[in-house]
């Protein structure tokens, strides 16, 4: 699929390398503050968790792949769109991404509990499909702002790449965000304790 209007390419490799960047560093924060959640409110009796450490590896693998996946279902389509509907409606301007990432989600979560209400015949609630949806696109609206961005500079003639400093300074600040975190709360343990 290659949507090109108003002369400029959406489905791009530069682009979905973004927004494929965007999702990994996204999905890695996520990943770091439950983890560090979970060390907060550990019961008593449970095992340490400097196993997750040792698996971590796996984890990175499993996030490409994921991340990958919901570019080319989620991301790319919301990117598409928003630009698709931004250059009928007169302007392609960057607030056209968040409703296309809406609009996308929206169908996303729709179609997931149709077919879980036909297949099993569980039904969620009104606002469970209401807080997925919100999880959704705000998971889909900074990648796709970063594909559009790509695009946006390849039109212009300048290099679209931003999947190395995405990733390089996206993870190098969840790094950096784990090792304040924890060492705040190993200064809190010491003096609480």
């Amino acid at each position: 699929m290659h949507t090109k209007t108003a002369g400029r390419s959406v489905w791009t490799w530069s682009s979905a390398a973004a927004s494929w960047a965007g999702l990994v560093v996204e999905i890695s924060l996520v990943a770091t503050v439950l983890f560090l959640w979970g060390i907060t409110h550990l019961p008593p009796d449970a095992d340490s968790p400097a196993l997750t450490v040792v698996a971590l590896p796996l984890w990175l693998g499993v996030l490409a792949v994921l991340s990958a996946i919901l570019t080319l279902l989620l991301v790319m389509p919301a990117a598409a769109l928003a630009h698709l509907v931004g250059a009928r409606g007169g302007g392609d301007a960057w607030w056209w991404t968040p409703a296309g990432a809406a609009v996308v989600a929206g169908a996303a979560v729709g179609a997931t509990g149709l077919a879980a209400g036909m297949g099993a015949g569980a039904v969620g609630a009104p606002g469970v499909y209401a807080w997925w949806w919100l999880a959704v696109t705000a998971l889909v609206v900074p990648a796709a702002l970063l594909a559009r961005l790509s695009a946006l500079r390849t039109a212009q003639g300048r290099p679209g790449g931003l999947a190395r400093p995405v990733l390089a300074k996206g993870c190098g600040g969840v790094v950096a965000f784990f090792a304040v975190a924890v060492a705040v709360m190993l200064l809190v343990d010491t003096v609480v304790n």
